[in-house]
């Protein structure tokens, strides 16, 4: 951060560099050249970003020594305040691209730890469903083993009925024979 504010405080010292350039040579064109403020300006700043159109050429040898010495320092200084600019510029701008991968890295970061979360709940799943066909199959097989269990049941009950049918029927032919053998027994 401190870099930074050296190069804005860089920055604004050129710009002031700058402008007082471009305000000593417009006062200084003017006076030598007698041109406007605004054509001294004009000249003055063509010469600073070397664009030069040569609509207005110094006349005077004095004026001609003094765009010579004048442009090779103010063109480095304009150049230097480009550079200076851009510098800060891509500072700010590598500083959010730095912000960005952070959190980029931290984002990738999270989506591992929550593939490994997704992985890890998956194979709980996973395991909790063969439990649960596991379990279905036991209750399958308890249900199969009760029905069996119920129909050996029902069987035993119809074989008890049927022997207490004949306990019946055997009781009545018993109670028939005592009859007759107490009517024998009378008899004789």
């Amino acid at each position: 951060m401190n870099h930074k504010k050296e190069l804005k405080n860089s920055i604004k010292f050129l710009f002031v560099a700058v402008f007082a350039l471009l305000l000593f040579g417009t006062i200084l064109f003017h006076s030598i050249e007698g041109w406007s403020y605004l054509d001294s300006f004009y000249f003055v700043s063509m010469t600073a970003t070397t664009v030069g159109y040569g609509d207005f050429t110094p006349t005077h040898a004095l004026s001609k020594i003094l765009t010579v010495i004048y442009s090779m320092t103010i063109v480095p200084v304009v150049l230097y305040s480009f550079t200076a600019i851009a510098k800060y510029e891509l500072e700010k701008i590598n500083s959010k691209m730095h912000g960005i991968e952070k959190k980029q890295i931290d984002q990738e970061s999270e989506i591992e730890k929550t593939e490994r979360k997704i992985a890890e709940s998956k194979k709980i799943l996973k395991e909790q469903q063969e439990l649960i066909e596991k379990q279905e199959r036991e209750i399958k097989r308890q249900e199969r083993i009760n029905r069996e269990q119920k129909e050996e049941l029902e069987g035993h009950q119809k074989k008890i009925k049927l022997a207490q049918k004949e306990i019946k029927n055997q009781e009545e032919e018993l109670e028939v024979v005592e009859d007759i053998v107490g009517d024998n027994i009378k008899k004789l």
